[in-house]
């Protein structure tokens, strides 16, 4: 069975795409067979993997053609995929930005990723899918969370991170989400950027009591991520410290919370 999660936060820089693409790291790590996908049209977690098509292809029907764009637009199938750190991604590109126009015109095409990614469930390639969508509450945010079984939401402890993770919650669980996809739940969050601060603990622990438990904790470390995204490569991999642990750690609970046995 392949479980389709959503890392989504309306709120920037709170450690979204890093998450995504962390934890589809280790959990290929394990041995799980992880599909990643990029659907947000600034490609930070594209570039961080070492896959920029927008420098690849200086045609933008072509850098287009790379993403889940023609899926959704029901113009083309799936792309192929591109194979880094044991994962396998499909990236995105500034032209992806043009979809929003395309879903605005033609409300129908916020499903056109739950049609492709049906095929995918029907192969069985895949364990998990992790789809990291635009910090947006957008239509494309919708097509994401429209697609999948979970929704993942990465937390700072901060006033800004709990707004918006509680936000979210709600409208998944009994709002315009919930509507649209009754069967799409939130998992438990992760705890991300969380400074050694007295401010810090008091919103984990608010965090933690609004959500009933965790996934985990994910500390901030001023030079670990920023280097680990301009060497493209993910934490669980460049990593063999306190970070790569603590993502692991979170793999680990992720696995737990959704039932799946590991693969030794």
């Amino acid at each position: 069975m392949t479980l389709i999660t959503t890392v989504h936060s309306y709120a920037g820089g709170v450690a979204k795409s890093a998450t995504a693409r962390d934890l589809s790291a280790a959990l290929a790590i394990q041995g799980h067979r992880v599909l990643l996908i990029d659907a947000d049209h600034q490609a930070d977690l594209s570039v961080s993997l070492g896959v920029d098509v927008d420098e690849a292809f200086a045609n933008a029907d072509e850098s287009f053609s790379q993403t889940i764009g023609p899926a959704v637009l029901g113009t083309g199938p799936l792309p192929d995929v591109h194979q880094v750190y044991g994962l396998d991604l499909i990236p995105s590109s500034i032209t992806l930005y043009n979809l929003e126009k395309e879903l605005k015109s033609d409300v129908s095409m916020v499903v056109g990723l739950r049609y492709a990614l049906n095929e995918i469930r029907a192969a069985g390639t895949y364990e998990f899918v992790f789809i990291d969508t635009n910090p947006t509450l957008g239509d494309m945010a919708t097509l994401a969370l429209l697609a999948a079984d979970r929704v993942l939401l990465p937390i700072p402890p901060n006033r800004k991170g709990l707004r918006a993770g509680s936000f979210i919650r709600s409208r998944v669980e009994k709002g315009h989400y919930h509507r649209l996809n009754p069967e799409l739940q939130v998992l438990p969050p992760v705890i991300t950027q969380a400074p050694n601060t007295t401010l810090a603990r008091q919103y984990q622990a608010e965090i933690e009591s609004l959500f009933g438990q965790t996934l985990g904790v994910v500390r901030h470390r001023p030079g670990l991520y920023p280097t680990a995204m301009e060497r493209a490569t993910p934490v669980p991999v460049f990593d063999r410290g306190d970070g790569r642990a603590e993502i692991m750690a979170v793999a680990e609970a992720f696995l737990q919370i959704v039932g799946a046995a590991r693969v030794s």
